[in-house]
């Protein structure tokens, strides 16, 4: 359905607070442009984005329920209703929505993803109910009453919520990088998801805590296949491929914009990356875009580049490389990096100083 204006600038001013993750405020603006537009199916689902970021669970569920009720074609908003219900440990009936979402829109990811956690989830819950109950002596204890709460006196407000982490992007005619300052973030708790018109983070920091975000819709259409990620000790950069090279406004599709290949021919060279020529008196114009295609990429050097090779072989080693790698590693000291587990698995391996040096281990400094 089109979009009031009204709603439509109130939505885009949401998505912009939601980015600077004050939650509240984008709450806030949906909800009046919810009030402009009550069947937009899209308002709703931004809204129980907004829902989940603030654990209000149950809110989310409803907004979820009713961009369903007003398109019950929207992928997203099963996929919201999933996330609300699993974070609600109500598996079964998030493993049902994540399955409708995929019939909808078999190609994301997100719901094999998703579905796979339910599983995990729902198989851990059956081996829970098998185990036997412990015996009771027969006493019985009675449940401590919760204490009183003091009168006259009133909570204070809930904290406003803080930017957790910082993202940026710069782009060139070729591709637009994605920066996320996370720290410890690796191939194996950070899945990163393309799609053709958008871009998933979900990152496990730890048992009890994880973030996600997502970029959906882009500004434009990127090639998946294409698109790579470098893990780094601070960050992690995203580059995706464009399929048309053309400048990206924001990363990020505003509500009332309109996507490019929906956009005229004139429109679309108007947005190219072409600038005037600096020469006068009626000199040809300089294609810009030619011209930045022709300037070699930047290459990592040092320890950057370093790193980064380590944790491609790491990334996309096998179980035993990984082994070797890191036995090695810490075996010797950090002077020997081996990825073959066939040496170095049957045998402690010795440090290997640099030429001129001498190896000595920390107990002998202290003896």
């Amino acid at each position: 359905m089109t979009i009031p204006p009204e709603a439509s600038k109130l939505a885009n001013e949401a998505n912009a607070v939601f980015v600077d993750e004050d939650y509240e405020t984008a709450l806030e603006l949906y909800t009046e442009a919810i009030k402009v537009a009550p069947t937009c199916a899209e308002l709703y689902v931004s809204r129980a984005v907004v829902h989940l970021k603030m654990d209000n669970f149950t809110s989310a569920i409803a907004d979820a329920n009713k961009a369903i009720e007003n398109d019950p074609q929207n992928s997203k908003a099963y996929l919201r209703k999933g996330i609300a219900c699993f974070n609600m440990e109500e598996f079964a009936t998030a493993k049902k929505a994540f399955e409708q979402g995929k019939q909808i829109d078999p190609d994301n990811s997100q719901f094999k993803t998703w579905i796979r956690k339910c599983n995990a989830e729902l198989e851990e819950e059956m081996a829970g109910d098998e185990m036997p109950a412990p015996h009771s002596n027969g006493a019985s204890t009675a449940p401590t009453p919760a204490p009183a709460p003091i009168q006259g006196t009133s909570q204070p407000p809930p904290p406003k919520p803080v930017q957790r982490f910082r993202h940026d992007f710069i782009q060139n005619p070729t591709f637009v990088t994605v920066t996320v300052y996370i720290k410890g973030a690796n191939p194996e708790n950070c899945e990163i998801t393309f799609e053709p018109r958008a871009l998933s983070i979900d990152w496990t920091i730890s048992k009890d805590d994880s973030w996600q975000i997502s970029f959906d819709p882009l500004y434009d259409e990127i090639v998946p296949n294409e698109s790579t990620t470098n893990f780094f000790g601070t960050k992690v950069e995203i580059k995706m491929k464009k399929k048309n090279s053309v400048k990206w406004d924001s990363l990020e599709l505003k509500v009332d914009e309109k996507p490019l290949d929906e956009l005229s021919e004139e429109e679309i060279r108007r947005r190219r990356d072409y600038y005037p020529s600096s020469k006068s008196q009626g000199g040809a114009a300089k294609n810009w875009d030619k011209i930045c295609n022709e300037i070699p990429e930047d290459k990592l050097e040092g320890e950057e580049a370093l790193n980064s090779f380590f944790q491609q072989i790491y990334g996309r080693g096998s179980d035993e490389v990984r082994k070797a790698m890191n036995k090695s590693f810490q075996e010797s000291g950090g002077t020997v990096l081996s990825t073959n587990w066939g040496e170095v698995g049957t045998k402690t391996v010795e440090g290997t100083p640099p030429q001129g040096l001498e190896m000595k281990k920390w107990k002998d400094l202290h003896n």
